[in-house]
């Protein structure tokens, strides 16, 4: 199965509104939704979207309406979800988003389905427009707080850092989203070559010492939960913290060997933050 690695690929679930209600154990996989994970063990699907029963306009006249189900029912779904996401971000903002930042954007505010964290059948979750809309908004009232950063790597700047102070509230997320050029032409079955050109990494450094990774699965064992760890396959990365400790983490964007088609561009999505004071010293680790 080999997927472009910068588009946002939908997968097919339940719907999980009822009654006006939303709810995610009505979210169940379909029995037509293909998983993941890619050839090269990257994870596919990148999130999912009601597919059942979606009210839609059909094709035999410009009147007719009726239900369907399946994942092209599932990926416009999305896709008009994130056109509106677009225009708030355009009305409130002024400008438009990166395609990897409105990527991101989407997998970071996505509710968790499945096993812990992202996995090869739901990706990183149900979409909730609601959520990515409210981080729409938290940047347009504090543009400066590190909501959404849109930030490059260069040969002379080799790395990014970014002082954030947890809320005392909130999980912390931090998701990294970039469009990676392309990888060489691949064909045959089963090639486990890497697609990922620009290995960019995501670290962030705790208060008291020690550094937290990002999620990685096993494409060797798909069913195991995401663990922690060095992702060598993907351009999305996120650290997810449920209990984080009082005081001044580092986010960190670095990137391994050389940069193809320098500078690379990327975006980062916060959560659970509120900006650390001015002067703030960095370790730089």
């Amino acid at each position: 199965q080999n997927v472009s690695k910068n588009i946002l690929s939908v997968g097919a679930v339940d719907d999980a509104v009822s009654g006006g209600v939303r709810s995610l154990a009505a979210a169940a996989m379909t029995g037509f939704s293909c998983w993941g994970p890619t050839d090269d063990g990257r994870i596919k699907p990148d999130v999912v979207a009601n597919g059942v029963s979606v009210y839609s306009a059909l094709a035999d006249s410009d009147s007719q309406y009726g239900s369907m189900s399946g994942t092209s029912m599932a990926a416009p779904n999305a896709a008009g979800s994130a056109l509106l996401l677009l225009d708030l971000y355009r009305s409130l903002c002024g400008g438009a988003l990166r395609a990897a930042t409105l990527r991101g954007l989407i997998l970071h505010t996505a509710d968790d389905l499945g096993t812990a964290g992202p996995d090869y059948r739901f990706g990183w979750g149900l979409m909730n427009t609601l959520a990515a809309a409210e981080q729409i908004r938290r940047h347009a009232g504090a543009p400066a707080a590190l909501h959404i950063v849109e930030d490059a790597l260069t040969p002379a700047a080799p790395a990014r850092h970014y002082a954030v102070r947890w809320n005392g509230i909130d999980p912390l997320r931090v998701t990294l989203c970039w469009t990676d050029p392309p990888g060489a032409a691949q064909s045959g079955l089963n090639v486990t070559n890497a697609a990922l050109v620009n290995d960019l990494d995501l670290r962030v450094a705790a208060p008291g010492g020690g550094v937290h990774y990002p999620y990685v699965l096993d494409p060797a064992d798909p069913s195991v939960a995401a663990a922690a760890g060095d992702n060598v396959r993907d351009n999305v990365e996120q650290v997810y913290l449920a209990a984080p400790a009082s005081g001044v983490y580092e986010v960190s964007v670095l990137h391994k060997g050389t940069l193809t088609n320098a500078p690379q561009a990327f975006s980062l999505l916060l959560s659970g933050h509120e900006p650390a004071a001015a002067g703030t010293v960095l370790r730089f680790w």
